[in-house]
């Protein structure tokens, strides 16, 4: 490694540890437990949202089961007892209040009981404690069948629950949760909306919503879902259909925007009428080519790696805007998630690594330098949470500095922690 390479890698891990030094600091005590209070973004009437300022849940989105997780990986990497002790004491508040999951989001990977097992599982293995490890198993109990009238998606449902119980399957060495993952793809398989050019899954929550786009909670999140466990079980029914979901936004995709449409009843048009496009991790083109690029790897294709490629090239443009009109910094729909993004194509986007580094670098000239306090995806209001605030960030900082740390935007099966394949 060169002296310049080793210079920004020590930067890098030092605006993680500088992060994590102020999570702990305002971490809230009870006994052997600890969270935090955050902003959160809650929808009410009408699809509109506002603002409320809360105690964190357990989930790994947004909740202690995301911030304990970050907080051991430091540990693991830099030492730090202060990390090893908030870490665990959030993990154990996670596992407290997860009953306070409501019911049809209890499967999710990031909203559920599989994300927060996950985190545990992970976690576990950073903090070499097999009892947080046992943890994760009881607590993947209660998301091993499909919810009745669950969601179905990659943030809340049955999507989310194949990927997290393939990956808790190698990370825990369990072969039952391979056939708990096809109990959930036969329900995804069962529960499709077949359409004139593909499948897509509406949600089941949410009345009179129509299928969505999108990694999160559209119909990519579920086709990816569907590719890992063609490629765990051999059954080409799961590509099968995986390939129509892929068709059903490939009808939707906007040429002029190079996205896919906001579809969502509360954003689906602007004043004139005309679809809207979101360009972030959740919804849109950031995530529609992290769907895009997995599938790759798991298999070949022509006509994904174009969709792959162009994605690339919006999410591209809308960083470059960021940074010039100052967003926010977090996972789920700021600067440091579509420059994560950006980075796992960078086969396919020369300009990648670059446009990383300036986002990475402008973060600690910004923020971290001048002392400011980091803008989140909760409306730029302070929130230790994963995907929307401060342990996000720091993560992203941390898998720069150490690039074996597993992404949680792409949460890839393995048959090992930190295995990329």
């Amino acid at each position: 490694m060169t002296a310049t390479a080793d210079t920004k890698q020590a930067a890098r891990l030092d605006a993680a540890a500088r992060i994590a030094a102020e999570i702990v600091a305002t971490a809230v005590w009870k006994d052997d437990r600890c969270s935090w209070v955050g902003a959160m973004p809650e929808e009410g009437a009408g699809g509109q949202m506002k603002m409320t300022y809360r105690a964190l849940t357990a989930d790994l989105y947004g909740g202690t089961a995301g911030v304990g997780l970050f907080l051991a990986e430091m540990a693991q990497v830099t030492g730090d007892e202060d990390c090893r002790r908030t870490a665990g004491a959030a993990l154990r508040h996670a596992v407290s209040r997860s009953d306070d999951i409501p019911p049809g989001s209890r499967c999710g990977l990031y909203a559920g009981h599989t994300g927060i097992a996950l985190a545990l599982a992970l976690a576990g293995h950073a903090l070499d404690d097999l009892q947080v490890q046992q943890r994760a198993r009881e607590i993947v109990a209660g998301a091993l069948s499909p919810e009745p009238d669950g969601e179905l998606d990659l943030m809340a449902g049955s999507a989310g629950a194949i990927v997290g119980l393939l990956k808790l399957s190698g990370l825990l060495q369990d072969e039952a949760f391979v056939a708990a993952a096809t109990t959930h793809g036969d329900t995804l398989l069962n529960s499709a909306r077949q359409t004139d050019t593909g499948l897509c899954w509406p949600s089941r929550t949410v009345p009179g919503e129509p299928g969505l786009t999108g990694f999160s909670h559209g119909a990519a999140g579920g086709a990816v879902a569907l590719l890992e466990l063609a490629h765990a079980t051999g059954e080409a029914k799961y590509k099968s259909a995986a390939d129509a979901a892929f068709a059903y936004e490939r009808a939707l995709f906007d040429p002029g925007a190079r996205n896919w449409p906001d579809l969502r009843s509360a954003a689906k048009s602007n004043a004139n009428g005309q679809a809207t496009f979101a360009t972030f991790w959740c919804h849109g083109a950031p995530g529609g080519a992290l769907a895009r690029l997995r599938a790759l790897e798991l298999h070949d294709d022509d006509e994904i790696r174009h969709e792959a490629r162009t994605a690339l090239a919006t999410t591209a443009e809308w960083v470059e805007a960021g940074l010039a009109s100052g967003v926010n910094y977090s996972l789920c729909h700021g600067l440091a998630g579509n420059a994560e993004i950006l980075l796992e194509g960078g086969s396919l986007l020369p300009r990648a690594a670059a446009l990383n580094d300036r986002v990475a670098q402008s973060g600690i000239d910004t923020y971290l330098t001048k002392d400011v306090p980091w803008p989140s995806g909760a409306y730029g209001a302070p929130t230790p949470g994963l995907f929307l605030g401060l342990a996000g960030i720091g993560r992203y900082y941390l898998r720069l500095a150490r690039p074996e740390v597993p992404s949680l935007l792409l949460v890839r099966p393995g048959p090992a922690f930190a295995d990329k394949n």
